[in-house]
C-alpha cells in the first residue's frame, strides 16, 4: 500500500466516520459538531463541511476532528480506524455497551424533578427524553393509541427515525398495553365510560392499535437491527403511565402519569425524575412497574 500523508489520513478518519455515523445512527453534521463540543474537541460546522468536501483545512482542525471522530466511533459504535484499509472496523470489544455522547449539557437544577401539570408531554419532549437511551426503553400505557399514531400520522423525522436510531444502537424498545380480551379491560373501560363516553369503544380501538403495532414490529424485525421493538399485553387494572429509560442502570430516568378518575389520560399530570436525583421515588415506581408487567404476554 502506498504511503499516505498525515493530512489525507486524518481527512479519511473524519470522512469515513461521518459515513458510519450517518449509516448506523442517522447523525447529521450538526449532531456530530455538538458531540465534538461535549468531548472538548470543538470543530465548527463549516470546518467539518470543508473536511468532507475536500476543501483546504488547517492541520490543527483536522487533527481535532479526527480525534473526536475516533472517540465517538469507539464509544457509540465500538469501531476503530484501520490504518491499512483506511476504514472503520468493528472492535468486537467483550461486554461492550454503547456510551452515547450527549449533545448538550443538562442543568442539574432543572433535571432533579419536573411536573408537567398540563398532561402528556409534547412529541419533541418525549424524543429528547429517550434520545440517550443505551439499553432499554419501556412504555406502559392502556391503549397506546398515541404511540401507534406517532408512527403513522407524523413525519418520519418527528418520531419514527428517533426509534430507528435506538434500534440501530442496540436498544430494546418495549411497549405494554392492556389485553383487550381480558376481564380487566372490560371492567376498566366500562367504568371509565360512565364518566367519559369516548371510552365505550376502547376495546375495539385497542385491538386496532395492536394490529398497527404488530405491523411496525415486523417491519423493524425485517431490518435485522441490533435492537428490538417488542409488544406486550398485560392483564391488570391500569393505574398509571410508565415511561422508563434504562431503568435498571444508575442513569435510569422515568416519566409517570397517574390515571385520575374522570380525567382523560392525556390530561393527567406527568412527573419526571431520575434514579440519581430521586432514588427513593424512583425505586418505588420502578419496582411497581416491574411487578405490573411481570407475566405480560409478548406478541410474536
Amino acid at each position: 500500500m502506498a504511503k499516505i500523508s498525515k493530512e489525507n489520513r486524518l481527512r479519511n478518519i473524519v470522512c469515513r466516520g461521518l459515513e458510519q455515523l450517518q449509516e448506523h445512527l442517522s447523525y447529521g453534521q450538526s449532531n456530530i459538531v455538538s458531540k465534538f463540543k461535549m468531548l472538548d474537541m470543538a470543530v465548527s460546522t463549516a470546518s467539518l463541511s470543508n473536511i468532507k468536501t475536500g476543501k483546504p483545512t488547517g492541520l490543527l482542525v483536522l487533527n481535532t476532528a479526527a480525534k473526536g471522530m475516533e472517540v465517538l466511533l469507539q464509544r457509540e459504535l465500538d469501531m476503530g480506524f484501520h490504518v491499512e484499509t483506511q476504514e472503520f472496523r468493528p472492535l468486537n470489544t467483550p461486554s461492550w455497551v454503547a456510551d452515547i455522547v450527549a449533545e448538550k449539557h443538562q442543568d442539574p437544577a432543572q433535571s432533579a424533578f419536573k411536573v408537567h401539570a398540563d398532561g402528556r408531554v409534547s412529541l419533541k419532549q418525549k424524543t429528547d427524553f429517550f434520545a440517550d437511551a443505551k439499553q432499554e426503553v419501556i412504555e406502559v400505557g392502556v391503549r397506546l393509541n398515541s404511540l401507534s399514531n406517532y408512527f403513522i400520522s407524523q413525519n418520519e423525522q418527528a418520531y419514527t427515525n428517533h426509534i430507528l436510531r435506538l434500534l440501530q444502537k442496540g436498544v430494546k424498545v418495549k411497549a405494554y398495553l392492556l389485553d383487550p380480551d381480558s376481564q380487566e379491560a372490560r371492567i376498566y373501560f366500562e367504568e371509565r365510560a360512565q364518566e367519559l363516553p369516548s371510552e365505550k369503544d376502547s376495546i375495539s380501538e385497542t385491538k386496532k392499535v395492536i394490529e398497527r403495532l404488530k405491523v411496525l414490529s415486523l417491519k423493524f424485525e425485517a431490518m435485522n437491527l441490533a435492537g428490538s421493538f417488542e409488544i406486550y399485553l398485560y392483564k391488570h387494572i391500569p393505574v398509571c403511565l410508565f415511561f422508563v429509560v434504562d431503568g435498571a442502570t444508575a442513569q435510569g430516568k422515568m416519566m409517570v402519569s397517574p390515571y385520575l378518575y374522570g380525567v382523560r389520560r392525556a390530561n393527567c399530570p406527568v412527573l419526571e425524575f431520575t434514579r440519581k436525583d430521586q432514588p427513593v421515588l424512583f425505586r418505588s415506581h420502578f419496582d411497581s412497574m416491574q411487578r405490573f408487567i411481570d407475566g405480560a404476554q409478548k406478541l410474536s
